[in-house]
């Protein structure tokens, strides 16, 4: 990404959206202090459940909470541009969040083992799942035209996953679509179909996000 493309993002970002994911790093990394016999779960849950949410969320208001909205879409900039900038900004910030994380979980002993595969393991736990629902937030606000709809899509499909978790690992077709599997269940056999099945969803969502920002008049 380019330095003025994130300096760009950084301007016209709420505060409200930087904030609120270091706010949960925080309470995190607090709660691993206050409970160091939980920090596998608590590390489990932050990388593989709170990391993609936030990620989610944040791509909902990725491109239409823009104040300058209008004349962005005035320049001529690509559409596949425009989302390549504005959710690798958002990547990045979850990625230095899951990384400093992990970094604090190795000071503290804990090297997150139990979800699988080593270090690419660990990674795969956090970044599957927030690819996924960065591809759902801001296909659903395009789709919507605004970034509510976008947002409470990721959260209705978060809060639905989370608590049929285990069902749907055991479904026949639901476990191609649950996208904390690795972070939840990272020992059942059909976890790399999972994670595959996932990314493929994903991509598509992200050429449906790409085809729906063509048509700019609609955000307008």
């Amino acid at each position: 990404m380019k330095p003025h493309a994130l300096r760009y993002a950084l301007l016209t970002y709420r505060l409200d959206q930087i904030w609120l994911p270091l706010g949960f790093w925080a309470l995190f990394v607090i709660l691993c202090l206050f409970l160091p016999e939980k920090l596998t779960t608590v590390a489990r849950g932050y990388l593989g459940f709170v990391v993609p949410l936030m990620g989610g969320i944040l791509a909902a208001y990725a491109v239409l909470d823009d104040p300058a909205l209008e004349l962005r879409f005035a320049a001529p900039v690509l559409a596949s541009r425009t989302l390549l900038e504005r959710l690798g900004t958002i990547l990045f910030f979850q990625l230095i969040s899951a990384w400093a994380f992990q970094g604090f979980c190795w000071l503290m002993g804990e090297n997150l083992a139990v979800l699988g595969g080593g270090w690419w393991g660990v990674q795969l736990a956090w970044l599957v799942p927030t690819l996924a629902l960065m591809a759902l937030g801001i296909t659903g606000a395009l789709l919507a035209a605004q970034p509510m709809g976008g947002a409470l899509l990721v959260g209705v499909l978060w809060f639905f996953q989370l608590i049929l978790r285990g069902w749907l690992a055991s479904h026949a077709v639901g476990r191609y679509f649950l996208v904390f599997m690795r972070a939840a269940y990272p020992e059942l056999p059909w976890l790399a179909a999972n994670e595959i099945s996932v990314a493929v969803w994903t991509a598509l969502l992200l050429v449906g996000a790409w085809a729906l920002l063509q048509r700019q008049e609609r955000y307008l």
